[in-house]
Formats: structure tokens, sequence, C-alpha cells
């Protein structure tokens, strides 16, 4: 599903459930006005709570378009009796993603205009030439604009894919990391969905070493999940949390004087919820960043493309003319 059609259907999930609706009555009311993608997500999801199926065995069915990473909060916040908090959150961070991937393309709509006209104008010379005509134009032409599109799928098809095994692969996952801004982007909304899949644990009431696993698995992050897995040890043995994670070397400094700072006022819930809205902010900001400046460097790359291919053109028009004038 599109972003925005996830974030549609999380918000009217969240209303339903937030009015005092059952789960399943909630999926039973948007089925009748739902269609496309959600409808067969929503119908997965519905099968498999007529099987018996607990809310996050029923997420999970509702694979591939309910993902790991939906399936990780959602999960989290029905054990922790707050499944409308979970559809809140999932709707706010597909809400931001769409709306900055719309300011994205809107703002590339011109780049990519003039990158089409280009193709033009670089390929209008093939439709004079004594062996061209206006099929090798045409055909100069398609080819352009087919590959253009082409490669634009291949990568957004290739980071989809990376980005979703990297929540399985912590090898992976470190490499998407150090990626500039996009490892930040990355890394920011991680841990802002661990410290609320943690927190909610804790209000609910449920042992902390269940609590590290579960907010670990909500992460998405293969690398947080290792890291608390790490940690339970520790934790089992009767140390604190903030010491466990500390010593997996994983987590930033901010957020290990906060945890530590929560541990020791007693207040850690507090602090829990400050660094989940702090981490998801700060990631925000970073993919509006990002969702300004990529039209910007892609409007770069194509006049410097254009400019490329309108040099190699007058030289080779230099270059038959010198060679007739010797003739």
């Amino acid at each position: 599903m599109h972003p925005r059609e996830k974030a549609r259907l999380f918000e009217d999930l969240g209303q339903l459930v937030r009015s005092g609706t059952p789960f399943p009555k909630a999926i039973e009311v948007l089925l009748q006005h739902t269609r496309g993608a959600a409808n067969s997500a929503l119908l997965a999801l519905k099968t498999a709570l007529d099987r018996g199926a607990t809310v996050a065995g029923a997420l999970a069915a509702g694979a591939p378009a309910i993902a790991p990473l939906e399936c990780g909060i959602f999960t989290a916040s029905d054990r922790a009796g707050r499944l409308e908090n979970g559809l809140s959150h999932a709707a706010e961070y597909y809400g931001s993603l769409s709306e900055a991937r719309s300011r994205m393309w809107s703002r590339a709509a011109y780049p990519l205009f003039v990158l089409h006209f280009g193709f033009i104008a670089l390929s209008l010379p093939i439709a004079f030439a004594a062996d061209g005509g206006i099929g090798a134009f045409l055909k100069s032409v398609g080819m352009a604009v087919a590959c253009l599109w082409a490669g634009i799928a291949l990568g957004s098809l290739l980071l989809r894919s990376l980005t979703s095994a990297g929540e399985r692969s912590a090898a992976l996952d470190r490499m998407l990391r150090s990626i500039p801004v996009f490892g930040k982007i990355r890394r920011n909304f991680s841990l802002g969905r661990f410290c609320a899949a943690y927190n909610l644990q804790l209000d609910a009431g449920v042992n902390v070493l269940a609590s590290l696993d579960i907010a670990g698995t909500a992460s998405s992050s293969a690398v947080i999940r290792g890291a608390t897995a790490a940690a339970l040890p520790a934790v089992r043995a009767g140390g604190k949390v903030g010491a466990a994670l500390t010593a997996t070397g994983v987590f930033p400094e901010r957020f290990i004087r906060a945890f530590a700072v929560g541990e020791e006022t007693g207040q850690l819930d507090q602090e829990l919820r400050r660094l989940a809205d702090e981490c998801r902010l700060s990631a925000l900001r970073r993919l509006e960043t990002v969702s300004e400046w990529i039209p910007k460097l892609l409007f770069i790359a194509i006049v410097i493309y254009l400019a490329f291919g309108i040099f190699g053109f007058y030289r080779g028009q230099l270059q038959q003319l010198q060679d007739v004038m010797k003739d």
C-alpha cells in the first residue's frame, strides 16, 4: 500500500478502537468501505481473527500489506492494552512519510520535465541525420525515458528491500545506519519506536524482561533487537536495564543518560515518552530536509548531464566541419 493509504487505514482503525469498538468489529466496519490493497489486508486480518488468531497473529497474516514495522509496534501496544496508541503512532509515521514523498515529487517535477525535454533536444539531430529519421528519433527518446524510469523504479525497489532486510540482518542494519542523513533518520525512528513500545509495556505492568524483548522487536531494527537480547541476561541477573543497554554500545549517549536519570528518579516513563517524541521529531526534521534537497541535487545533476550532452554534440559538429574544410 502507498504510505498515504496506510496512514488513513491506521488512523481509521485507531479512531474506531479508541471509541470502544472491538478490533474485530473495527475491521468489519472498514471492510465495507475499503477497496484495493487495504481491503485485501483487512480481509486477511479478519480471516485470521475468525480462525482464533491473536491480534499479533492476525497482523502477521496481513503481510506484506502489514509490514514487520507495524506488527512490532501493534503487538507491543496490544499487549499493553493500548492498541489505539500503536495505530496512531503508525498513522503518524506513514502520514509524515507520505507528505515528505509528495513534497519531494512535486519539487522534482520541474527537474524531471527539463530532463525529458533534454532527451528530446539531444536526440533531435538523429531525426535529420542521413541514417536516422523520425523513427530513429522516437526510438532514441523512448529508450532514454524508459531507462530513466526503470532506474527510478529499481532504485526505489532496492531501497525498500534493503530497509526491510535491515530489520532481520544486523550487519545490513549497521551498514544502513552508517549512510549519511538516511542512517540517522532510520536510527531515530527505530529508537523512537523502542522507547514508545517499552513505555507502553511498563505502563501496562508487563515485567521488565518481556518489555525489553517486545520493545526490541517493535524497533524494527536488527541492531537494537540484538542489543536488547544481549542485555537480557544481565537484567535477568538483577542488573539495571540502563547499565545493561549501555554495555551493548549500541544506544547513543543522550539515550543512555536519559534512561539512567529515569531509573534513578523513578520517572522512567516520563523520560521514555520524552525520548520517543524527541527521536520521532528529529527523524521527521531530517526527512523534511531530504525531501527538500533531493530535487535540488537532481536538478544540478540534470544540468550537468545536459551541459555535457550539448558540449558533445557541438564538438562533434565542429569536428565534422574541420574534416570538410581539410578535404
